[in-house]
């Protein structure tokens, strides 16, 4: 009987072994996931914070290179800029003369 007792708590020895280490390589790949969650969010945040900070100036030079072609005259009220600012305000699109936008432009128009 003592023979049975100690070549189970052998076995048991060895089976709480093997958890153990199942249980650090599990606790190791959560922590990698957790590591890996805050760099994928990073990924996403930063470009977004950066598009937020750096696109308004380069979008306003290139609306300021189009503005003969649709017409806008600068100021205040300038739907254009009312849009770079954050806000689509009231754009109003009437006044402009297709005969002055680009070939491939007037042709998805028509």
């Amino acid at each position: 009987m003592d023979e049975e007792i100690k070549k189970l708590l052998e076995q048991n020895l060895e089976l709480t072994k093997e958890v153990y280490a199942m249980t650090k390589k599990i606790k190791n790949y959560i922590t990698f996931q957790k590591v890996m969650s805050v760099f994928y969010i990073l990924i996403i945040v930063v470009p977004v914070i950066l598009s937020i900070i750096y696109l308004p100036p380069l979008l306003k030079n290139v609306f300021d290179q189009y503005k003969d072609l649709l017409g806008v005259q600068s100021g205040a009220g300038n739907p254009l800029e009312n849009l770079l600012k954050g806000g689509a305000g009231n754009l109003n699109l009437d006044n402009v003369d297709i005969n002055k936008l680009p070939a491939n432009i007037r042709a998805l128009i028509k």
